[in-house]
This record gives structure tokens, C-alpha cells and sequence, in this order.
């Protein structure tokens, strides 16, 4: 008499099982499709488009990590600073130790002229990796830019060490020490960055003043 009602009851589980599955692949069905649509529209800065498409499946999938720093990307390129803040926001509280995220944020966050926020994201980023290139650079142009030349050193330094070639750090580095006083080292710095942008007029105004 049991058999009847345990076949029974095993038939619903597995179609409610099945349901789910089902639902559960047309959710992410929905949601490869709109993303890929939203890169295209990207492609051609319809900008619009590419954030309607990824707000049409957002409501059932805002827990998204990559919805919302496509969202916070797209909506930076509009220049709506403040959305843009907000989905990389969200994006951080998906995942607290995502580098790729913070950066996103310093964009919004510089668009707003919110200098203090950026130098406290930059710095969470040199505390999971001490020698992030992107994070020790901006660092030390932002001090740099406020004349904290000191500060300014500590981080370029460390961004010079990584990629002794690039322009960036040659000539940011060589602004520093040449308000530092260093201007011989200020001149090689100067020297390094013409190399590689040959008449970069802010690397040839430090080179004239150190030469």
C-alpha cells in the first residue's frame, strides 16, 4: 500500500527537480545572452543599449559579480559618475578582496573629484598586494599632484623598481626628485622617459630644468 504513494511522491520530487533546472538554465541562458549582447552594443559606445540590456535580467540577478562591475563600467563611460560608484560598490560587498573591482571604483571616485576615497581604494589595493604597479603609480601621482613629495617617492619608487622601462614612473618619479633636490637622478629619470616618448613635452620641460 506504501509503494503507491512513496512512486507518487518521488514523481513530484523529480518533476519540481526538473523545474528547477530548467529555470535554472534559462536564467543563465538570460544572462549569458544579455551580457553578450551588451559587449556589442558596447563595441559601437551605445552605451545606453549595453546598460538596458543587462537591466532587463538584473532584478533577478543582482547578486551578479560581473552585472555589476559591467554596469559600474558602462555607466562610468556615460560619465554618470554616480552609478557608477554605486554598482562597483556593489560589486566590492560580492567580493570584498577583488583588485579588478577597486580599480573600477577609483574611476567613478576620481570622476567625482573624490581624491580621499581614491588614495583609501588604492591603498586597500596595496594591502592585499604590496607591489601593485597601477595602485603604487596613481598613488604617488596623487601625492605628487598635492606636493607631498615625500609620500610621492615611497610610491614611485616602488612602481619605478617594477617597470624601470615605462614612461609613468620615469617621469613622475622624475618630477618628484626634482622637487626633492635629486636632480641628477631627476635628469637620468627625465632622460629614460624621452627614450621611449620622444618629445613628451612634460618630460622635455624637466629635462631642461635639470640639464
Amino acid at each position: 500500500m506504501k509503494s503507491p504513494k512513496i512512486f507518487a511522491a518521488l514523481l513530484i520530487f523529480i518533476t519540481f527537480s526538473c523545474l528547477a533546472f530548467v529555470t535554472l538554465s534559462k536564467k543563465s541562458d538570460d544572462i549569458i545572452s544579455s551580457t553578450n549582447r551588451s559587449i556589442k552594443y558596447e563595441e559601437k559606445s551605445d552605451y545606453n543599449n549595453a546598460i538596458l540590456e543587462l537591466q532587463k535580467i538584473y532584478d533577478a540577478n543582482s547578486g551578479n559579480y560581473i552585472l555589476n562591475t559591467r554596469l559600474g563600467w558602462l555607466y562610468y563611460n556615460k560619465k554618470d559618475y554616480q552609478k557608477s560608484k554605486t554598482y562597483y560598490t556593489k560589486a566590492l560587498a560580492i567580493n570584498k578582496n577583488s583588485i579588478e573591482a577597486m580599480l573600477g571604483l577609483t574611476l567613478p571616485l576620481s570622476g567625482l573629484n573624490d581624491w580621499e576615497a581614491v588614495k583609501q581604494t588604492y591603498t586597500s589595493i596595496l594591502k592585499l598586494d604590496a607591489n601593485h604597479y597601477t595602485a603604487n603609480l596613481r598613488l604617488g601621482q596623487i601625492f605628487l599632484n598635492s606636493g607631498d613629495y615625500q609620500q610621492a617617492k615611497k610610491y614611485l619608487e616602488k612602481a619605478f623598481i617594477l617597470y624601470p622601462s615605462e614612461y609613468e614612473p620615469n617621469l613622475s618619479l622624475g618630477w618628484t626628485l626634482y622637487y626633492l633636490g635629486e636632480k641628477q637622478k631627476a635628469k637620468e629619470l627625465f632622460t629614460s622617459a624621452l627614450m621611449v616618448a620622444q618629445n613628451d613635452s612634460l618630460a622635455s620641460q624637466g629635462y631642461e630644468l635639470v640639464k
